[in-house]
């Protein structure tokens, strides 16, 4: 009688476990929903990551994101209360299949103009090693207000360029956060010969312009030539620098 019980309780269970993993078996991700996980201050959360915003708001993905886990799947759907949200003050960090989000203190108006305050952002790195590389995106102000045609069609137009003209952000060491237009790859490359006389001789696909600029004028010219070059080959070579200095 007892082993008969038993294997009514065993096959009760079974059958839960079986209906509970159907649920989550029957439960599509939505649009910006992906497999991933939080880096908290302690230790890793795996499960799944709500991204905000989507390709006309890339920069709402710095902002905050809501996170939930396998648990949430079990009646097929996920509540919004089911998804919790973290800000970059919470997190070290979020991943998104290949993709790493760093909660870092950053502000685009500093790095471009020298004035602003840092604030916690997620910023994506693209590189990560000696020289790290972030994508950062400027945000557009949330209380800006545009009266008539001239003035919605230029904020329009600025916004335009925020979604597709992202800042690449470097940071070598410990140094401070600086645009890549702003630095010398020549110099940024100087520790780690190899890499640094492949990028003068052309061996990623180009020549640097002026890499011997001078003047105050020169170097502005030939950086930001060069960052627009060497852009799309950015990882490439930063990757090789990475595998250089760390040996």
């Amino acid at each position: 009688m007892n082993t008969k019980k038993s294997l009514i309780v065993l096959s009760s269970v079974v059958a839960g476990i079986f209906l509970l993993t159907s649920f989550a078996l029957d439960y599509e991700l939505k649009p910006g929903e992906y497999k991933g996980e939080i880096i908290l201050k302690k230790g890793t959360r795996t499960g799944y990551v709500d991204l905000k915003g989507d390709e006309s708001t890339p920069w709402a993905k710095q902002q905050s994101v809501r996170f939930f886990s396998e648990d949430a799947l079990a009646d097929g759907k996920v509540t919004r209360k089911e998804k919790e949200k973290f800000k970059p003050k919470d997190l070290l960090g979020y991943k998104v299949e290949d993709r790493y989000f760093e909660s870092i203190k950053i502000s685009s108006s500093k790095l471009i103009t020298g004035v602003g305050i840092p604030g916690q952002r997620f910023v994506e790195r693209l590189a990560d090693g000696n020289i790290k590389v972030y994508k950062l995106y400027e945000a557009p102000d949330p209380a800006g207000v545009y009266v008539g045609e001239a003035e919605i069609a230029a904020h329009e137009k600025e916004l335009e360029r925020m979604r597709n003209e992202p800042l690449i952000v470097i940071q070598k060491g410990e140094d401070k956060y600086a645009l890549l237009e702003k630095l010398s790859l020549t110099e940024l490359l100087s520790d780690c010969a190899e890499v640094k006389d492949k990028y003068l001789s052309g061996g990623y696909g180009a020549k640097p312009f002026n890499p011997d600029a001078s003047t105050k004028a020169g170097k502005f010219i030939a950086n930001k030539t060069n960052a627009e070059t060497f852009g799309p080959m950015l990882i490439e070579i930063v990757n090789d620098y990475n595998k250089c200095t760390a040996k």
